[in-house]
This record gives C-alpha cells, structure tokens and sequence, in this order.
C-alpha cells in the first residue's frame, strides 16, 4: 500500500494524509457510537462498555495503524504513535479537557486502573532496554491486557448497581432501544472499514511526508500521526467535560494508555520484534511515565483534578514536543 503514495506530488501526499486522519476519526467515531447502541440493546451493563469496550474502540485507531506499520516493516511508527498517543492522552486531552471544566475522579479509580497504566508504562520502559521488543517480550504485554481485563470486568460487575445509574454514555436509553440491531452491527462494520483505510491513508503518506520535511520518521509518529488517531479519545473528553462527565473521559484516558501499550504494542511485537530508537529510551519513554504519575498523583490526592494540575500536564507536553524538535530533529 505504501508504495502507491510515493510518486505522487507532495502536496497530494498532505491531502491524502489529513484525509486519512478525517476518516479514521470519523470511522473511529461510528464505531463507538455503535458499539455503545449494541451495549444497549444486548443489555450489556454500560459501565462494563465504559470500562473495556469504550477503551477498546477509541484506541482501534492506534491499533490499525500500528499494526499496519508492523506488518509493511515500519515497527518505529508502531512505537512513537503508540507512545506519542499516551502522552499526547495525558498531556493535551486530559489537560485541555481539565482546563475546560475540573474533573471529578475517585482513589479506587487511580489505585486500580491508575495503577494499572503506571505499570504498563514502567514494565514496557524495562522490556525496552535491551534496544527492542522481543516476540516474548510481547507475550508478557499480552498477558498484562488479559489481567486488565480480569480486573475490569470485575470491578464492573461489583460496582454496576451504583454505576448504572448514573453513568450515561449514550445520553439515555431512550430512542437507543428503538434502533435496530441488525443497524448497529452494520454501523460497526462499516467503522471498522474506514478505520482500515484511513490508517492507510495515514501509514503510507508519512515516509514521504518526512522525506520531504527532513524529519525522521520517529517524530512524524510522535506528533502529527499520534494526534491524529487520538483525536476520538479528545472528542470524548471534551464533550465530556462539557456535559460535566469529565470522570468518563478521564476512565477512558487511563482504559485507553493501557491498552496503547499492553493490546497494541504487545500484539505488535508478538507479530515482528520492534527496535526501540535511542530517543524513546531518552526523551519518550521518561516523560510518558512522568505524565502518568502526575494524572494518578492528582486524581488520588483529592479525588480531583484541577484546572491548575490540568495545565501543568499540557505545560508539560508543550515542553517535552519543544525540546524534542530542538534536539531530536
């Protein structure tokens, strides 16, 4: 597929890449909608959706264009779109979405998932240092999705009486049980087809995109491809600061993180070893996991995060894209 991009007039390789980004944010969008309808309608308990399957869908784009990048030997785009997506989900979603409105979290929220992220992030760093990510190293990530998952459903069917009730991720039932379900499986489909192309669009459009810039391909994932398949986690997040549910966007960030490195990395690396560049040793890595550590510190502290702790993580991402255009470009 990649191939197909590489003769074309640079200012198309533009057009077609921000139209992939279009598409999978649109897709990705179709995608979750239908997935929560389906919930519904299957009598699903939503927080279960809201702890597993909402995190699911909104990361379905990293995971197509990663592994997509895995599979045409690409494995440095897998590894900065994967890490560039949780700090870009920590540092400008969660951050923004804060300045926005402060949100409300719990501690049972941050000691489980919170905890969760915070050793997905430092067991990856650690499985990284030998320069790559083995097939086994990726056995190990898997294993830590399938005790997430555990953990999740758990804690979902524990707390679902209390959750039920006010969690509302479809802004309520009514009308959603008049939609068909034979309608929402197809719904389902058809956004898993765009996610598909719209990350071809993306993958095969960077190399020359970089080429043309002199930027490596490392950053390009980092930044512009990185954004681009977090944009349905920051459409989650701001609308739900805006309704007052910034707790689910927060959930959703944490959900999302975790299976960034644990789902995506790890089936990634089980597919193909994936070198890991001297820069996300140095620069990434540090600063995904010094992010992480500020969300849960402050959404422990006082079961909040503030407007101030909102922007000192989006000062901190300001800070770290800086330096990393100062002295990795």
């Amino acid at each position: 597929m990649e191939g197909l991009f590489q003769g074309l007039p640079i200012w198309l390789n533009f057009v077609l890449f921000f139209i992939g980004m279009a598409v999978i944010t649109k897709a990705g969008d179709y995608f979750t909608d239908a997935a929560v309808h389906i919930s519904v309608l299957t009598r699903i308990p939503k927080v279960l959706i809201g702890a597993t399957i909402v995190s699911v869908c909104t990361t379905c784009p990293e995971f197509a264009v990663s592994f997509l990048a895995t599979v045409q030997g690409k494995g440095v785009v897998a590894i900065g779109n994967n890490i560039g997506s949780c700090v870009i989900n920590i540092g400008l979603i969660c951050g923004t979405s804060t300045l926005i409105r402060p949100v409300s979290t719990s501690k049972k929220l941050m000691i489980g998932q919170g905890a969760f992220m915070l050793s997905a992030g430092i067991l990856v760093y650690l499985l990284s240092i030998g320069g790559a990510l083995t097939r086994l190293d990726g056995a190990i990530l898997m294993v830590g999705l399938i005790c997430y998952l555990y953990y999740s459903i758990k804690m979902a069917r524990t707390e679902r009486k209390s959750v039920e009730d006010t969690e509302n991720l479809t802004g309520g039932e009514k009308g959603v049980q008049e939609v068909s379900l034979l309608k929402q499986f197809m719904i389902l489909v058809l956004g898993a087809f765009g996610i598909i192309i719209g990350s071809s669009l993306l993958v095969g459009n960077v190399t020359p995109i970089a080429k043309f810039l002199g930027v490596p391909d490392l950053i390009i994932a980092l930044t512009l491809v990185a954004l681009g398949t977090s944009l349905p986690e920051y459409v989650v997040a701001i609308t739900a600061a805006i309704k007052k549910h910034g707790d689910l966007s927060v959930g959703n960030i944490l959900g999302a993180d975790i299976l960034n490195i644990f789902w995506i990395l790890g089936s990634c690396s089980l597919y193909s070893p994936l070198s890991i560049p001297r820069q996300t040793m140095v620069l990434d890595y540090p600063f995904m996991i010094f992010l992480m550590v500020l969300l849960v510190t402050f959404g422990y502290t006082k079961s909040r995060i503030e407007r101030w702790e909102g922007g000192a993580m989006f000062a901190v991402i300001i800070f770290y894209l800086t330096f990393m255009m100062l002295y990795f470009t």
